[in-house]
């Protein structure tokens, strides 16, 4: 455009002529003398002038470089707006005492140099192409909302542009949405598509729906099936979930959800999404459903369709970096056998997903006990060669569903750092007994030591403890002048102490009674009351239990016994004169003729 302007400086041979040809420039286009000479040089006109030294470098300090930048980067909304022109952060770092020589222009040049503007902020990071090496390796799950509702009467709904609007959305009602739940395996890029009726993203959900992706599918020509090694999701509390993380454990499936604000990480999915968004959800508008379940019958007829290339008129051919693939399910099916893991029963998926972990604690001989579902009943597990591991530590136990063999995972906390493993149960022997435990009399094995023991071995060390401590008590020698033993007043105790018997009452006297002698003499209660209104104590109750029993208690034949003994004792010992015994008449006390 300013070619001509160009030819007529290169004509004119003096600097007069030249500025001449400037400021004529500058009248007829309105331009600045320093924006004239810029747009000239930019078509090729070079004025033939010696470079100065310090071409390209600036006073400008880089810090202050660098905080214009963060306070313009800082002030970028989400929607990509610049909110501060980058001479109102000059006139900011000015206000508070910075000086800033140079202009404006001057900036915005240093920033682009440095590729610190707002649009250096906006630009994409470079990502890294990545591979998988078979089917089912990685597979990405995404849930997301899609156009559809069902309304109170059961029919189905496309949101319509009038039911949006600034100040309330759609989906902050209190209408049922449609989520739309999207799988994908990265090698082959099959699709897996189910829709859920519900108000919002929950693990309840998620789950069943990573069930129906990995099992087998009603419509014969959706071949896509079985667990993954790895899955990749956003970091959403539905899926991330513990009881979702528990049962992808128990599958042997790990999860990787990406950091957030970083959807490109699961950028085939997001595709993913918007090819179910155009190719089979446009279709519901000429012809609706009525319920979910037609929803995902028409969803599973469709993917089994497009993956198959098997859409009139519609190449969906896998396509990538400019070469056809095929169709997506004869890519899946290349899949090998030993690639490819079944998912378990229902029932014992329901289990997994119902119990998740369970936290068991480490027992005295370094075993962990649980219920394996592959067995169906309890299994031991040794702990004793993990690192950290200690007796009565609590740890999560997960049961492995996709190994031949009861395999399980226990994870735990030693030193702050979560640890992880994979532990085999214990082969018992026909008598019950550890197939590797030592033999009584043949061999002895005594258990590696645990953290525990070998800090209890370092305090039983008495030298170590010596040589830090030397002499503990044999330096103290107390002696202070200031320091005596006084004397004070002794006490004085009373010289008598009166006792109070304890008083019982007459129906307490009377289970006493009852108690040993067992029998309650007719009036006994009453007689006890009258001569003792305000209690009997005890002593008195003794005393007639005494005397019922001596008055019941037969005679001894002391004559006979005294014939007996002297028959024993005549084998071992001269003949004793036989004792004079009298014959002892007893006779009641009045207290005891008195209660009879």
């Amino acid at each position: 455009m300013y070619q001509s302007w160009v030819e007529r400086m290169r004509a004119a041979g003096t600097p007069q002529a030249r500025s001449a040809v400037v400021a004529d420039m500058c009248r007829i286009f309105g331009f600045s003398e320093r924006k004239a000479y810029r747009l000239l040089k930019d078509e090729g006109w070079e004025s033939g002038r010696a470079k100065r030294k310090d071409a390209g470098t600036t006073a400008l300090d880089e810090a202050i470089i660098l905080a214009i930048a963060e306070m313009e980067k800082h002030c970028l909304r989400k929607n990509g707006k610049a909110t501060m022109p980058t001479n109102v952060a000059r006139s900011i770092l000015q206000s508070r005492g910075v000086d800033i020589l140079v202009g404006d222009r001057r900036i915005r040049e240093l920033l682009s140099q440095r590729h610190l503007t707002i649009e250096d902020a906006k630009a994409p990071t470079p990502h890294q192409p990545m591979r998988t090496e078979h089917p089912n390796q990685a597979h990405f799950v995404d849930p997301s909302l899609c156009l559809l509702y069902f309304a109170p009467d059961g029919k189905q709904r496309v949101v319509g542009d009038d039911e949006f609007y600034k100040n309330k959305n759609f989906y902050e009602g209190g209408k049922m949405k449609c989520w739309r739940y999207v799988l994908t395996d990265h090698y082959s890029s099959t699709i897996c598509v189910r829709y859920y009726a519900s108000l919002g993203e929950n693990a309840a959900n998620l789950y069943d729906f990573l069930l129906y992706a990995w099992g087998l599918k009603q419509t014969p020509a959706c071949v896509f099936h079985g667990l993954p090694e790895l899955l990749i999701c956003d970091p959403g509390s539905a899926n991330i979930a513990k009881t979702v993380k528990n049962a992808l454990t128990a599958f042997n499936v790990k999860m990787l959800p990406h950091m957030p604000g970083n959807p490109r990480a699961k950028g085939q999915v997001e595709v993913s999404n918007n090819l179910v968004e155009c190719h089979f959800e446009s279709r519901l508008r000429f012809e609706p459903v009525h319920s979910i379940e037609e929803l995902n019958e028409a969803a599973e007829r469709w993917s089994a369709a497009f993956c198959g290339n098997l859409i009139e008129g519609l190449d969906t051919r896998l396509k990538r970096n400019g070469r056809t693939i095929g169709a997506r399910s004869f890519l899946w099916n290349q899949i090998k056998g030993e690639e490819l893991r079944e998912l378990p029963d229902k029932e014992t998926c329901r289990q997994v997903f119902a119990n998740g972990a369970q936290t068991r604690k480490v027992a005295g001989d370094m075993t962990v006990a649980i219920v394996h579902p592959r067995v169906g009943h309890s299994l031991k597990y040794s702990v004793r060669d993990l690192d950290g591991i200690l007796v009565g530590m609590e740890a999560q136990l997960q049961p492995l569903l996709t190994t031949a063999e009861p395999l399980c995972i226990i994870t735990y906390t030693a030193d702050g750092v979560e640890r992880s493993f994979e532990i085999k149960p214990i082969i018992y022997d026909e008598a019950g007994f550890d197939v590797n435990a030592p033999v009584f009399g043949q061999e002895y094995k005594r258990q590696k030591d645990t953290a525990r023991e070998k800090q209890k071995k370092a305090l039983e060390t008495p030298e170590s403890l010596q040589a830090v401590m030397g002499a503990a008590h044999s330096f103290i020698q107390p002696a202070n002048i200031f320091l005596q033993q006084n004397k004070g007043e002794a006490i004085s105790v009373a010289e008598t102490v009166k006792v109070s018997e304890i008083l019982i009452s007459a129906t307490e006297a009377a289970k006493r009674y009852r108690a040993e002698t067992g029998i309650i003499p007719e009036g006994f209660i009453a007689k006890l009351k009258t001569r003792y209104p305000e209690g009997l104590p005890t002593t008195a109750v003794n005393t007639l239990i005494e005397e019922w029993k001596a008055a019941h208690t037969p005679a001894r034949d002391i004559r006979a016994e005294a014939k007996a003994m002297g028959a024993i004792l005549t084998k071992h010992a001269e003949p004793q004169p036989e004792p004079v015994l009298k014959k002892v008449n007893y006779r009641p006390t009045e207290a005891v003729r008195k209660f009879a």
